[in-house]
């Protein structure tokens, strides 16, 4: 009887490696993939008045527009609108109608110069947004004094809780990939040492 030996071929193990290694990082792509829009918080696209224009009287409300709907949960929404004095000119809660934000202002008063507004809105994706600008009403002096305490705390103030993105955090994917890559690769030492060179 003859005998003789058949031979793994040399590049048989790092095909598969590499193989293993390609359907891993396709799985992990795939599943990285579909969060990335989810990510991108809602931001101020417009204001009415706008950032930096000047009015002629303080006008009976103030509308801002966003990218996205935002979240209407109570305490969730804020809006601190304050004259060069730091007065504070908001009359009445702010109202939500899908991407646009009014909030009601005392439209009698007197007040000129700098006006100051400080949102803090939830973004769709459940996460808080805060931005402040501010607009002048002639007949005063644009100023850069720091917004009144009032303000401050209206900004730093914890919105009532949102839907978390901690269900869509793929950080999890990061982690296991590795992991997952060892194993697969040492599975693939392991099959080909069982179809070692071997008799025939």
């Amino acid at each position: 009887m003859l005998s003789h030996r058949i031979h793994t071929r040399p590049f048989a193990l790092p095909a598969l490696a590499a193989a293993v290694i390609a359907l891993m990082m396709g799985v992990a792509l795939v599943l990285v993939s579909p969060a990335a829009p989810a990510s991108a918080h809602d931001e101020l696209i417009g204001s009415s008045p706008a950032a930096g224009a000047e009015v002629d009287a303080v006008p009976d409300q103030l509308v801002l527009t966003f990218s996205g709907v935002l979240l209407d949960e109570p305490g969730a929404t804020q809006v601190v609108v304050t004259d060069a004095s730091g007065t504070d000119l908001t009359d009445g809660d702010p109202t939500l109608d899908g991407t646009k934000l009014t909030q009601p202002l005392a439209a009698d008063t007197a007040a000129a110069g700098a006006i100051t507004v400080i949102w803090r809105v939830v973004s769709s994706d459940g996460h808080p947004v805060s931005d402040q600008f501010s607009f002048t009403v002639a007949g005063g002096t644009p100023v850069t004094s720091a917004p009144s305490s009032s303000a401050t705390a209206a900004a730093n103030a914890t919105p009532a809780p949102g839907p978390s993105m901690e269900a869509t955090d793929m950080t999890w994917v990061w982690i296991a990939l590795p992991l997952a890559l060892v194993v697969a690769f040492v599975a693939v030492l392991l099959w080909a040492r069982k179809r070692g060179p071997r008799e025939d």
